[in-house]
């Protein structure tokens, strides 16, 4: 419990800073609203015993009404007053979560990609939105703290307005029942009988707590099958495969099931939620019944006026309804506290990469050279490594192959290459400095990459060539034409700036062939020293890909091109081929001169030679 508490109040300290970091005059205006809003059940309270006692003693009806005209004023007052205070607070809460959103988006760019890509940092994300999201977020977190300011608020207003009737009053004669209500004592059976109920309440309240958190627990695991079925329905791309194979009953069954064990979930909560609510009401029910009966028996002998019935009943009820509510709000705080959590958690990983600072080298004759010296690399949580004891040179100017067949290495070797991983031994150096030390940036942008699983997004065709808001339209239309997509461009409707898919508004969709050709201009419009296809055209014939792979290179004449292949025919036309095998460079040198050889290339050359006669 102890540990609950602190972590708790560490939650509530750190949105604190976070907060006033991001609106200063959040807190401030969240702490005035909330004081008016607690007032305003008071105004009624004092207003209306006020008018009841009036209408008794017989006062002319100017007079009452002038209590009831003051009344209705002061509510009108704090009602405007409120609204126009929680209209401003509203504005800064958008504010702070659209600013918090903007902070786990910028982090989750700017994390390394060897920390993206692990399951456990997926989890983390993927657990602090559900939670955030279901729990309302910092901003939901923020109003439950104001919600607490309102209540404690209330409770001292209430405690104040109750303490009248606590005092004795001097009387001559009294009987026995006056003797005992007015004696000093008497406040406190009502206390103590109130503490009693209080304590059971919050006992069922944190229990309840509890039992709705588990049952969220178990919704976040059927929240993500049925989230991830369900995106089906909407993603045409996968449509063709659901409906060749015909698997909309197998979906439909794992919906289904998902539905099933949500909805097993919801009775098992709903069953709980209505014996809580049923021992709540009874609660309320006796804690409202002890004090009717100590007031209605004060008013009885004498000690206080009928009007004050209204008042004192109101009061202590009000007093002991905000103490019910301040221990569920702080139940829900506590729980949202461990979601917080998580969103911090996430905030704080670090990157493991080491962030050099020199600058790349301008070099007038554009000569680079990259070397892999006695490179090993195994992924995380993996014991076996993807590549061992790898050397090899890529200097400017050159056409280097990669061969391989699937799973030999060759997309880890451009990964380490391009720093999305560091080896876990050995190194990479740049014109003869490891690569750790250059500035991240100023390195990436020697290379220009189009992956085997490049990825377009839903921008205009010159933002996505481009990749930024801002482009040469001439260049851009260059590089398209350059790719081989010129004539598809003129088909489009507003040209580079057409849209692509449908999330944008008016956005084409666009094949396979197209996309590939798109990813090609991306590269070339990059204009980098080191130009990487790392198999985008494997869905092809090999026939089909010797032709793109062959064009490119014209494109790219003066630059380092690197072809990456598990075929044979990106091969013929470059400098130096380097040959992977589980991991390891196995052979090395030009078509030619490895055709003469026997050993893996000549293999794998045969095996494929049927495709390029």
């Amino acid at each position: 419990m102890k540990h609950k508490k602190t972590s708790e109040r560490t939650a509530i300290r750190k949105v604190f800073r976070l907060v006033r970091r991001l609106e200063p005059g959040f807190f401030p205006l969240l702490f005035l609203t909330k004081l008016i809003a607690a007032v305003q059940p008071f105004v009624n309270i004092v207003f209306g015993s006020r008018i009841i006692d009036k209408v008794i003693e017989g006062q002319d009806t100017g007079r009452i009404m002038q209590t009831v005209f003051i009344m209705v004023g002061c509510n009108l007052f704090l009602g405007v007053v409120r609204w126009a205070l929680e209209a401003a607070l509203g504005v800064k809460r958008s504010s702070v979560e659209e600013r918090i959103d903007q902070m786990v988006s910028e982090k989750s760019l700017q994390l390394d990609y060897e920390l993206l890509e692990k399951q456990s940092t997926l989890e983390l994300v993927y657990r602090a939105r559900e939670g955030m999201n279901s729990h309302g977020g910092i901003g939901n977190f923020c109003t439950r703290l104001g919600d607490i300011i309102e209540l404690s608020a209330g409770m001292v207003y209430s405690f104040v307005l109750f303490l009248g009737v606590c005092i004795p009053v001097k009387m001559e004669a009294a009987g026995t029942l006056t003797r005992v209500m007015n004696a000093w004592w008497s406040p406190f059976l009502l206390a103590a009988a109130g503490g009693v109920v209080l304590t059971a309440k919050n006992a069922l309240q944190r229990y309840n707590g509890k039992q709705s958190q588990m049952a969220f627990e178990r919704n976040v695991e059927y929240n993500r099958r049925f989230g991830y079925f369900f995106s089906f329905l909407s993603r045409y791309k996968e449509g063709k495969d659901i409906r060749v194979y015909q698997m909309q009953d197998m979906i439909l069954d794992s919906l289904q099931e998902s539905n099933e064990s949500y909805e097993k979930n919801e009775r098992l909560l709903l069953r709980w939620t209505n014996r809580y609510m049923t021992l709540n009401q009874t609660l309320l029910f006796f804690l409202q019944l002890g004090s009717y009966l100590y007031v209605g028996l004060k008013a009885i002998a004498g000690l206080i006026s009928v009007g004050s019935v209204l008042q004192y009943v109101a009061a202590f009820w009000q007093f002991c309804k905000n103490i019910s509510d301040i221990m569920g709000v702080s139940v829900t705080v506590e729980i949202q506290s461990r979601y917080l959590s998580l969103f911090e958690d996430f905030m704080a990983l670090e990157n493991k990469k080491y962030e050099g600072t020199l600058p790349i080298e301008k070099r007038e004759d554009n000569r680079y050279e990259i070397e892999f010296k006695d490179v090993s690399f195994r992924y995380p949580n993996s014991t076996g490594d993807v590549l061992s004891h790898v050397n090899a040179k890529l200097c400017i100017g050159e056409k280097t192959a990669i061969v391989g067949q699937n799973g030999a290495g060759k997309t880890t070797f451009i990964k380490l290459l391009c720093r999305l991983y560091d080896p876990t031994e050995g190194e990479i150096l740049l014109n003869g400095i490891n690569i750790k030390f250059y500035d991240y940036k100023e390195y990436m942008s020697l290379f220009s990459v189009v992956f085997q699983d490049f990825w377009l997004f839903s921008f205009s065709i010159a933002e996505n060539v481009a990749a930024s808001k801002e482009y040469e339209e001439e260049r851009i239309i260059r590089c398209i034409r350059q790719a081989g997509l010129g004539e598809r461009l003129q088909e489009m409707p507003a040209g580079i700036r057409t849209n692509l898919y449908q999330l944008q508004e008016n956005g084409v969709e666009i094949s396979g062939g197209e996309a590939q050709k798109l990813a090609i201009a991306r590269a070339l419009y990059k204009d980098a020293t080191f130009v990487i296809l790392d198999e985008p055209t494997s869905a092809l014939d090999p026939v089909s890909e010797y032709d793109i792979y062959k064009r490119f290179d014209g494109l790219v004449e003066e630059k380092t091109a690197v072809y990456i292949s598990h075929r044979m025919s990106s091969c013929r036309f470059c400098d130096k081929i380097f040959v992977f095998e589980e991991g390891r460079i196995v052979q090395k040198g030009n078509h030619e001169s490895l055709m003469k050889e026997e050993g893996r290339y000549r293999e794998l050359w045969n095996a494929q030679a049927q495709y390029y006669q």
